[in-house]
């Protein structure tokens, strides 16, 4: 799927946001999950930051197996499943686990989220990883959520 237009994003957000200016700046959170290993889960919080909602736009992950050597031709694709919970309304983003592979880009190509979700400032998420590899291998992986905060100004 091709990126959002900064017009897509503009007028996607004015509409939580009637007759108020708004600033919007490029951001992205990351979560960090280190010494995962098969039939292993992690879980944890992401805090959005009290000055700003937040648009996510798409996911990004990237992994990296204990003692091998990685060029971007052999990236790894992570045998992990996530899921993304809202914890202040206990909304899940997928109604179960999904596959990182399917749910995020590993930096092949271009993947947004087929419709960008507005999380609040002072909102946390939870963010639980599973993994399932077949064999015993140790991995950290960075996942990134991508978008752009927004502030938003009465008019004069």
């Amino acid at each position: 799927m091709d990126a959002y237009s900064p017009q897509d994003i503009e007028s996607f957000a004015a509409r939580f946001y009637p007759g108020r200016s708004l600033l919007f700046s490029p951001y992205g959170y990351t979560i960090t999950f280190s010494g995962m290993t098969a039939a292993l889960s992690s879980t944890q919080q992401l805090n959005i930051a009290a000055n700003a909602d937040f648009m996510l736009l798409g996911l990004r992950h990237r992994a990296s197996v204990a003692a091998t050597n990685q060029t971007i031709n052999t990236k790894t694709a992570p045998f992990g499943r996530v899921l993304i919970t809202d914890s202040g309304t206990n909304e899940q983003f997928t109604n179960a686990a999904v596959d990182l592979e399917n749910y995020s880009t590993n930096g092949v190509g271009e993947r947004r989220l087929c419709y960008p979700r507005m999380l609040a400032g002072r909102s946390s998420l939870n963010i639980t990883l599973t993994m399932y590899a077949p064999a015993a291998e140790t991995v950290l992986l960075d996942l990134f959520f991508d978008g752009v905060l927004i502030r938003a100004y009465n008019k004069p």
